[in-house]
């Protein structure tokens, strides 16, 4: 009854917010791919992918024709150490990644080696960001990098878990209500209020709840 109460709810919210709800957009360059990210399994790499909105942790690499002119590529390719790119961004961003020209075979090579870019909005502007390379051993075409990404971020979450929550009078007295006990209208009424009372990821995170996304 209640779950009902609160999809009946929701459905107006999220068709009154939808349009307004948008993945973040990263995209790669020819000769860059992506391999894995915070926030969803990829299977194989791809030059552009939806994030949620917020932190990403991402894993790329640089992916070039050891000729970059040739059309049969018959001389392979030249493929760097993931560099594991972290950044921030809000629902309906693109964000892109910039890499110098590299026209020469030596250039290729070099610039594998030691892999420099930017990150850019649709604008043009730069995105912050911060970038490590990870050093995989063994066979980079078998590496798994989700496993090396969820490695990466591992030690990362552990420095930083929250301490515990200090529950206030207004929060216990929150959590003291029953809800069972609300007549439709009255729990309609107390869902609106929360709602717009909430943040803006809050308020997200209610609706793919509510949804069961």
């Amino acid at each position: 009854m209640m779950k009902k109460t609160l999809l009946a709810f929701a459905l107006p919210l999220v068709v009154a917010s939808q349009a307004a709800m948008a993945d973040v957009t990263l995209k790669m360059p020819g000769n860059f791919e992506i391999l894995a990210a915070q926030h969803l399994e990829i299977k194989k790499a791809t030059k552009t992918v939806a994030l949620p909105e917020g932190d990403q942790q991402v894993l790329v690499r640089f992916d070039s024709p050891t000729n970059p002119h040739s059309t049969g590529q018959s001389m392979g390719y030249v493929t760097s150490q993931p560099i594991l790119i972290r950044f921030s961004a809000d629902d309906g961003e693109v964000v892109e990644l910039v890499a110098p020209r590299v026209d020469t075979q030596q250039d290729v090579k070099r610039f594998a080696k030691n892999p420099n870019f930017e990150l850019t909005d649709a604008a043009g502007k730069s995105v912050s960001f911060d970038s490590e390379k990870v050093v995989v051993s063994g066979s980079l075409l078998m590496a798994n990098y989700n496993d090396i990404l969820e490695a990466q971020i591992a030690p990362s979450e552990i420095q930083t878990l929250p301490q515990p929550a200090v529950i206030t009078t207004s929060s216990q007295a929150v959590s003291s209500v029953d809800i069972n006990q609300f007549t439709p209208a009255q729990a309609d009424q107390l869902m609106k209020d929360l709602y717009q009372n909430a943040d803006k990821k809050s308020r997200k995170e209610f609706i793919r709840w509510a949804l069961g996304l």
